[in-house]
């Protein structure tokens, strides 16, 4: 499984980096033999309720299968990011 972890709007640090890759492998761990790629993109988006949320758009490569595509916002970076996994968690399982 291959990581590809980028941010717009803001400089993504190291420990940040180590930190969203470790919830991301954690939580999708037992589909790594099924999975080629995860794309994970971040960005903040403006909400007039809200303020400003963070949005983590999560795409997982699937070899002989489409991919799959899920987006889920959050308070901050973490909270979006473990939403987003939960999500394409609960597809996964539908599709294999």
């Amino acid at each position: 499984m291959k990581l590809n972890l980028r941010m717009t709007g803001k400089a993504l640090g190291a420990s940040a980096k180590t930190k969203a890759a470790k919830l991301i492998t954690v939580k999708l761990a037992k589909y790594v033999a099924n999975i080629r790629k995860v794309k994970v993109h971040i960005d903040d988006v403006p909400s007039k309720l809200h303020g400003t949320l963070t949005q983590c758009r999560i795409e997982v490569l699937l070899p002989g299968l489409p991919s799959i595509m899920v987006k889920a916002r959050g308070k901050d970076m973490a909270q979006a990011i473990k939403r987003a996994v939960t999500n394409s968690e609960t597809v996964l399982t539908q599709k294999l």
